[in-house]
């Protein structure tokens, strides 16, 4: 009898270390968007005086949900001189359609369309920015995704910061939008915005920032170049996260824009649901595996349900346990009401709190293998971050 109480006790002090920890990280993380969202920093400001041309690379493949709506954004914006490139590696991708029709109705723009399938790595989007890459004409670069929307004032906001010399890379945080109401796609959606975003608003705190997004990566040309171009990550899942290291270990900072973009999402399973999260939950753990492991303390909820069975439901467990859980919703609160400009609604709530519920057994998931799903295919992700092709047993 003695020997349960004690692990009881035991439990109970790990638990009230782990709501502690939660709680100070959500709080972290509502102080970080009070602070980065509430001022206006001088290098966020665009300058008439300094407004360099600038080439736009879109690596596409299939149709993303709203594709045409999302790469309309592009090519709506309030700057002076650009060029857009878009690519593929088929001819027969149904995005060759949608980059023509967006020629058909820009005439007056720089739109260039690269259908070219080389492969320089196992990463697919990185051999398509290669072959873009010959194209761009300005020496000033803007990478993003297809999924992603931005507001007409985004080459403005996400340049001005590249005119100090000791800016290498500019990044953006973003704000998932579902194109559609299933779970799966909510939950995603609630991952990223409940989730992905105040962690990256906590790290600035406590981390000099060594990694980018993306959802939007700026950055000179002599700067790419320095670092041996996108041939060096060719066989890197996370390109975003390591173009952003290796810039960072060049000596240049990495600057995180107040401009918010959007990026659209809709999933056709649970099952794509569960390789997402498996992806991420693999790749941060192959990247940082000390900081990935200690993750876990942030884990509010999961602590708070330690808490209340280890404390026998009394009153002191349950109140302890409500009050972390407070804390984590009203940081999602504040944080989607001053950074992604969202409410928090009862069904956000709810998506939160499953959200929550569905990351321990994700964050057990990232240690238990070191295989992915990505674009379709199957990979091994190894410690430096490079992926193996591995055999498609079954579809995703």
């Amino acid at each position: 009898m003695g020997n349960v109480v004690f692990d009881l006790s035991l439990w109970q002090i790990i638990a009230w270390i782990g709501m502690a920890v939660a709680s100070w990280f959500s709080l972290t993380c509502a102080y970080s968007a009070w602070d980065f969202f509430g001022r206006r920093r001088s290098e966020d400001l665009p300058s008439p005086d300094w407004m360099p041309a600038v080439t736009m690379l879109k690596p596409l493949k299939g149709l993303d949900p709203q594709l045409y709506e999302n790469l309309s954004t592009f090519c709506r914006q309030e700057y002076p001189r650009f060029q857009i490139v878009f690519g593929v590696a088929d001819r027969q991708d149904p995005a060759v359609a949608v980059v023509r029709t967006l020629q058909r109705e820009h005439p007056t723009l720089d739109i260039e369309l690269i259908v070219d399938g080389r492969l320089y790595g196992t990463n697919d989007k990185v051999s398509n920015l290669i072959n873009m890459y010959r194209r761009a004409k300005h020496d000033v670069l803007v990478l993003s995704d297809g999924d992603i929307r931005v507001p007409p004032d985004y080459l403005q906001r996400v340049v001005a910061p590249l005119r100090d010399e000791r800016i290498g890379l500019v990044t953006c945080m973003y704000r998932a939008v579902a194109a559609h109401s299933d779970l799966p796609t909510l939950l995603w959606c609630t991952t990223i915005n409940a989730l992905l975003t105040p962690q990256i608003l906590g790290a600035r705190k406590v981390e000099k920032p060594t990694y980018a997004f993306g959802a939007t990566l700026a950055l000179r040309r002599s700067t790419l170049e320095a670092i041996h171009g996108f041939e060096e990550i060719a066989n890197m899942l996370a390109d975003d996260y390591q173009l952003g290291n290796r810039i960072a270990a060049h000596g240049l900072q990495l600057w995180l824009s107040e401009c918010v973009v959007d990026t659209v999402l809709a999933l056709a399973s649970w099952r794509q649901l569960f390789h997402h999260l498996l992806r991420r939950a693999r790749t941060n753990r192959s990247h940082r595996p000390l900081g990935y492991f200690f993750t876990v303390l942030t884990q509010g909820l999961l602590w708070a349900i330690v808490n209340v069975v280890a404390g026998g439901f009394g009153v002191l467990a349950l109140s302890a346990s409500l009050l972390t859980i407070g804390i984590r919703l009203t940081t999602v609160a504040f944080v989607g009401r001053r950074g992604l400009r969202a409410r928090l609604t009862m069904a956000d709530v709810f998506l939160v709190l499953l959200t929550d519920l569905l990351q321990m057994p994700v964050w057990v998931g990232g240690f238990l293998g070191n295989s992915v799903w990505w674009s379709g295919r199957r990979f091994r992700v190894l410690k430096s971050g490079e992926m193996q092709a591995l055999p498609v047993t079954s579809s995703p």
